[in-house]
C-alpha cells in the first residue's frame, strides 16, 4: 500500500471537472439559442419555444456556474490546503489521505511546508503552461472571428452583438487572462523558492523563514484569487515528466 499513489482529495476535483464540463456545454448551448432566436423572428412559434428554452438554459447555467465557482472549487481548494498543512506539519487536520502526492521526505516543519509549496508551484506552473497552448489559440481565434464579422458589411449587427457579448461579458477572455496571470505568478514563486534554497540550503534563519512563509502565502493567494480549475487530464498527462523535473530540481538545490 505504501508504494501506491493515493489521493482521496482528488474526488473533490473530479466533481469540479464534471460540473465544469456540463457548465461549458450549457454555456455554448445558450449561445446557440441566442443566435437561433435572431434568425427565427419571422417564425413566432419557433421563436417563442427557443426563447423559453434559452431562458431556462440560462438560469440553469447561472446556478451551475456559480455553484461551481463559489462552492465546489473553493471546497476542493480548501481541502487541498488543509491537507498541505497536515502533511507539512505532521498534524491530522482532517480525515483525507494521500500517499506519494508530495515528493518530499523532509521532517514535519516549516521547511517541509516550503518544499511542498515549492513542488506545487512547479506543477501548477507546468499545468497552466500546457493548458495555455490551447487557450491562446482559442482566444486568438475568437477575436479574429469577431473582427472578421465586423468587417463584413452584410452580417447582421445583432449577430455581431451576440458574438461580442460572448467574448467580452461572459468571462471567456477574462478566464484566459487569469490563466496567464496564474502561470506567471507560479513561475515567479518557483524561481524565488529555488533561489532561496540554492543560497541557504537548510540553514534557515528567521529572515529566511519569513521569506519562505511569504512565498507560501503568495502561492496560495494566487491560486485562490484566480479561481481557475486546473485540468486534471493535463496534470495526469504531464505528471511523469514534471515529476522527473522536480527530482532534478531537488538534486540541483540539494534538497
Amino acid at each position: 500500500m505504501t508504494g501506491q499513489r493515493i489521493d482521496t482529495i482528488d474526488s473533490y476535483f473530479q466533481k469540479v471537472s464534471e460540473v465544469n464540463k456540463w457548465s461549458n456545454i450549457l454555456f455554448w448551448f445558450t449561445i446557440m439559442c441566442s443566435i437561433i432566436i435572431l434568425f427565427t423572428n419571422s417564425q413566432p412559434t419557433i421563436n417563442n419555444v427557443i426563447n423559453i428554452i434559452f431562458i431556462v438554459a440560462t438560469f440553469v447555467y447561472f446556478v451551475m456556474s456559480n455553484w461551481l465557482s463559489l462552492f465546489l472549487l473553493r471546497e476542493a481548494q480548501n481541502k487541498r490546503r488543509i491537507h498541505l498543512l497536515s502533511n507539512s506539519l505532521g498534524v491530522r487536520l482532517d480525515d483525507e489521505h494521500t500517499n506519494m502526492y508530495y515528493n518530499n521526505s523532509e521532517e514535519p516543519s516549516i521547511i517541509r511546508l516550503s518544499v511542498n509549496v515549492f513542488e506545487n508551484s512547479l506543477f501548477t506552473w507546468r499545468v497552466t503552461e500546457e493548458m495555455l497552448k490551447k487557450e491562446r489559440i482559442k482566444g486568438l481565434a475568437y477575436v479574429l472571428i469577431w473582427i472578421l464579422l465586423v468587417l463584413i458589411r452584410d452580417i447582421n449587427l445583432n449577430f455581431i452583438a451576440v458574438i461580442a457579448q460572448t467574448l467580452f461579458t461572459t468571462g471567456l477572455l477574462v478566464n484566459y487572462i487569469k490563466l496567464e496571470l496564474l502561470r506567471s505568478s507560479c513561475c515567479q514563486v518557483f524561481n524565488e523558492f529555488r533561489q532561496i534554497f540554492l543560497n541557504n540550503g537548510f540553514s534557515i534563519s528567521k529572515e529566511v523563514t519569513a521569506t519562505l512563509l511569504s512565498l507560501v502565502f503568495r502561492y496560495e493567494t494566487a491560486v485562490a484569487s484566480m479561481g481557475i480549475h486546473l485540468s486534471s487530464k493535463t496534470f495526469h498527462n504531464i505528471n511523469p515528466i514534471v515529476t522527473e523535473e522536480w527530482e532534478r530540481v531537488k538534486e540541483n538545490v540539494n534538497l
